[in-house]
């Protein structure tokens, strides 16, 4: 589980050496070993040290990725962003200068641009905004509604867009999306 102590995880044994040097660098949850490992890897390794064979490391990274990342997502926000990751800090979504990417399509967009609101996000997590990736299926809220909830009108302007022909509500870009039925659309990604 993403909240158990980093000495579950495969070949980092319960106060040993690599533990040791893991929770000296505040790594201290298999959360936080597998957002490190998303957002610098060469920085885990070196944590780590030249003690963890490439073997070993394979190992432990295999089973960390068995981890269950369950239903929360976090939204960074700026003036012209607005970001979601899952639980591991990869991106799941993006609105950049008012225009939308799933996951599949942030490949178009200059890889260091989208690094650097990876590194924001993850020096920066516990200012993220959370959210559960549930309520999305379920909760289409309306423009008014939303206002309500963030009355200081920080989020981007509410207007309908256009994706596969179909008109869909804002409310996506906040976290709140239609399932495929709903939308009448069956291949979205998020």
């Amino acid at each position: 589980m993403l909240d158990d102590d980093v000495w579950r995880l495969e070949k980092i044994g319960k106060d040993g050496a690599f533990h040791t040097k893991l929770k000296s660098e505040g790594i201290t949850t298999v959360q936080d070993f597998l957002k490190l490992s998303v957002v610098n890897p060469q920085s885990l390794r070196r944590i780590l040290g030249v003690g963890m064979s490439e073997k070993m490391w394979e190992v432990t990274i295999k089973h960390a990725r068995t981890c269950v990342l369950g239903n929360k997502q976090y939204i960074l926000r700026g003036n012209n962003h607005f970001v979601m990751f899952n639980p591991v800090c990869q991106v799941l979504k993006a609105v950049i200068d008012g225009q939308d990417y799933t996951s599949r399509e942030l490949n178009n967009i200059d890889r260091t641009y989208i690094e650097r609101f990876v590194r924001q996000a993850y020096e920066n997590w516990s200012s993220l905004e959370e959210v559960d990736a549930n309520m999305n299926e379920t909760a289409l809220i309306t423009q008014g509604e939303i206002m309500e909830q963030y009355p200081n009108h920080q989020l981007m302007m509410l207007k309908p867009f256009q994706q596969h022909g179909y008109i869909v509500d804002r409310a996506i870009d906040m976290g709140y999306e239609l399932n495929s039925d709903q939308a009448g659309c069956s291949d979205w990604t998020y």
